[in-house]
């Protein structure tokens, strides 16, 4: 009997201090939003509650608005939940319906379901270790345009306090017909592509910690396209496939310059479409099936790999000028 009212005083010691930590916490996480709240102009809620005792902390934030320069960011809530032990792991879920505003464009994202993982490493800083996010039956909807996918997924990852490594996958997106049909009335390119994915790096100038929430937010001070994939079914139910890899850096105007390599599926069905939309010209197109076809592979004569130089945003491939790339911004 003694041995049972030991291991009771025990648990109810446990269970009273488990619950003084919870209250502890939360408290703190109240004040802490608040504080944040109060002292960053660029972040705004209509109010804010903390529960989930005794095993996770729920914060829910009302109406929430971001505002940073040329980009604007609102929704009627979003909220994070974390486990008491964890609390440097957050789990993020938004609402079906969000508006984002970027200068005069103005759109809503629709989804069924949004939510975000975020990792933090667990010191005082809470700096960024990798974070992901995953959107089902995502929508953007700007005036009478809608651009639809089955799914858009994005991630980080940090490769050091202020630079990471972001990637960006659309599933079976399908932009706006009637958007499609002005850009490309002669319906050369498709109206659904199976994968859209690019890969990239960004270096901050200071790191993405808890101090973030302070102030104004880190600033880019360099990007970098590492990485891309784009696929779809073409006329005969067959599929043009293009993966790249290399490093392109883009210059005080948006051009990029750097290498590339590109693995191409059903290259001569590209290289044509490309030449009819005029952005190959036809003599240039010429010099480049020649110049692809030394390089195929006898057994794979579908598939070519070619290296392309980019410079100030003109694409070559060895001496062939294959066409010039719009600025980024």
């Amino acid at each position: 009997m003694r041995r049972i009212l030991v291991l009771l005083s025990v648990a109810v010691v446990a269970t009273l201090a488990w619950g003084a930590y919870w209250f502890v916490g939360a408290r703190a996480l109240d004040r802490a939003v608040t504080q944040v709240l109060a002292a960053n102009g660029q972040l705004a809620a209509q109010g804010h509650q903390v529960r989930g005792f005794p095993n996770r902390f729920d914060l829910t934030l009302d109406a929430p608005r971001i505002a940073v320069p040329g980009l604007a960011w609102q929704a009627p809530f979003v909220q994070f939940f974390a486990l008491t032990y964890r609390p440097h792991h957050l789990v993020a879920v938004f609402p079906h319906d969000q508006r984002i505003d970027m200068g005069s464009f103005g759109a809503t994202l629709h989804s069924t379901d949004m939510r975000a993982s975020v990792v933090m490493d667990p010191s005082l800083s809470l700096s960024l270790q990798r974070a992901a996010l995953v959107a089902e039956s995502p929508e953007l909807v700007h005036g009478q345009q809608t651009q639809r996918a089955d799914a858009l997924r994005l991630a980080s990852r940090a490769l050091a306090p202020e630079r990471h490594e972001l990637a960006i996958e659309i599933e079976r997106a399908f932009p706006d017909a009637g958007m499609m049909n002005m850009l490309d009335p002669q319906a050369l390119w498709p109206r659904r592509f199976d994968i859209l994915r690019l890969e990239g790096e960004v270096t901050l100038d200071r790191p993405l910690d808890r101090h973030v929430m302070q102030g104004a937010g880190p600033v880019p001070i360099a990007h970098a396209l590492t990485g891309g994939r784009i696929a779809w079914l073409d006329d005969a139910e067959q599929t043009i496939d293009i993966r790249a890899q290399g490093r392109l850096e883009p210059d005080a105007a948006g051009r990029l310059s750097g290498d590339l390599t590109l693995d191409v599926t059903r290259w001569q069905t590209l290289l044509r479409r490309a030449r009819d939309a005029g952005w190959i010209s036809p003599e240039h197109a010429v010099l480049a099936e020649m110049a692809l076809q030394s390089m195929v592979d006898p057994e794979t004569p579908d598939q070519v790999q070619v290296a392309l130089r980019l410079r100030a945003g003109d694409i070559m491939m060895g001496p062939v000028m294959l066409g010039t790339l719009p600025p980024l911004f």
